[in-house]
Order: structure tokens, then sequence, then C-alpha cells
């Protein structure tokens, strides 16, 4: 109990020394992209280590790669742990990481089947952590043998699975479509977004490139998409503190 106590209070801690830094940074597109993610990226953990593990890997990727923040937030020790995937053995294969990766972070619903879903499973089994929070890959855990998955067979990993999930454009376009909601308007323009998505697609998912477009997109400054946005309660309160000398 006092552990858990503990750990509460370093979470809550954790969370101000992040509003701290939205308010008082000069990186300011850092840490709203990196709010996005932390959002799109969805995890909880009583661990403070671990989550602290997670925000450092969003906050140090959110303007990179996302092929290379995929991988590093599929990794870390908070996700697998929030996601089940400790469990996940080749005895018991448990579909909850496989089925999140498929649908919250990459294609969306409606672009995947459940077999897909079982197949994938299988072939993150062994993917793990230790005390510290790095990964591990537990070999004896793992199904070794043949999978089918998107219509491929082979005898594939984790890593492999989300090689597949990156070279479908369909995450290109989820990934491009929630961040224009996220960043210009709620009502989709799905031309803009088809236009977005082959371009951060083709560029080996360059965040900078897919934000650059969208900041330098005539569209952007439309009447219809100023002020459109409700700010969330993280960005008034950051807003505020910027604004006002308060604490």
């Amino acid at each position: 109990q006092q552990m858990v106590k503990q750990s509460r209070e370093e979470i809550k801690n954790l969370n101000l020394m992040w509003l701290n830094e939205m308010v008082d940074s000069p990186a300011q597109l850092r840490e709203k992209t990196s709010l996005f993610w932390h959002g799109h990226f969805a995890c909880r953990n009583l661990n403070s280590y671990y989550q602290q593990q997670l925000l450092t890997v969003i906050r140090d990727g959110a303007l990179g790669n996302f092929a290379d923040l995929l991988r590093n937030v599929s990794k870390s020790a908070a996700m697998l742990a929030f996601l089940n995937n400790q469990q996940n053995r080749k005895q018991q294969p448990n579909e909850n990481f496989a089925r999140e990766v498929m649908e919250l972070f990459t294609l969306g619903r409606g672009n995947y089947s459940e077999n897909d879903i079982k197949e994938a499973a299988r072939a993150f089994t062994g993917w793990g952590f230790n005390l510290q929070g790095a990964f591990v890959f537990r070999r004896q855990f793992h199904v070794t043998g043949s999978k089918t998955i998107f219509g491929q067979t082979g005898n594939f990993d984790g890593d492999d699975v989300l090689n597949m999930l990156l070279e479908r454009k369909e995450t290109a376009t989820f990934i491009t479509r929630k961040l224009y909601r996220f960043y210009v308007n709620e009502t989709v323009n799905e031309t803009h977004v088809s236009w977005l998505a082959n371009r951060f697609y083709d560029s080996g998912y360059e965040m900078k490139n897919l934000l650059k477009d969208i900041f330098t997109s005539t569209w952007f400054y439309d009447t219809k998409n100023a002020g459109a946005l409700i700010k969330s309660p993280v960005v008034l309160w950051v807003g505020i503190r910027r604004l006002l000398p308060m604490e």
C-alpha cells in the first residue's frame, strides 16, 4: 500500500513537471505534438518509473519518425504491461496488444481481420520487459513457425508485424486524419487528408514533413479553420499559465 501511494504521488509530480515544461519550454511545437502522441498512445501504468520512461520516449520522438516512435512505444515497459503482452506466451497467446496496435495505433478499425489479430498475437509472444523497464525478448515463450498476416505467410515476429503495419497506406491515412483533427479542424476534409497522407507515407513517416505540409498549406489559414478547435483542459490551462503571471 505504501509503494502504491508513493507511486501515485510520483505520477502526480510527473504530470506537474510536464505541465511546467509545456508552459516554460521554448519548444512549444514539440510539447503540443507530444500531447497529441500521449493521447494517441493511451496508456495507464501505476509504476511511475515505467510511465516516465514512456513519456521520455514520446517527447524525444514527437517530431521525429513515426515508425521509430511506434517501435519504441511498442517496446516500452509501460505499454507492454498495460496491454498484457508480458503474459502473451505460446501456451496461451494474449490478443490485447496486437488488437490495440492495429485498432488504435496504426490502421484503425475496419482495416484488419480477426484472424490478422490472432496471428499477430502469436508473432508478439515473448515480448516483455525486466524490472528496470528494458525490453526483453523471451525466446522460450515465442511461437515459432508459420503465421499468416494480411495475406502474407512466414515465421514472423513482432518486428515483422510492425513493419507490415507501416507498409500499409491505411496507417499513414489514419495518423494524418487524427493529426488533422488535432491541429486543423474536427470536421475533416478528406481531400486534404489524402494529399497529406500520401506525402507522409512517401517521406517514410517523417513527422516534420507532415507538420510542414499542414502549416504551410493555404487551406490551413482558411476562415473555416480559424478558431475552429475547442481547447482541451490541458491546452487551456497551459495557455492561461503562459499568458498570466500565476502558478
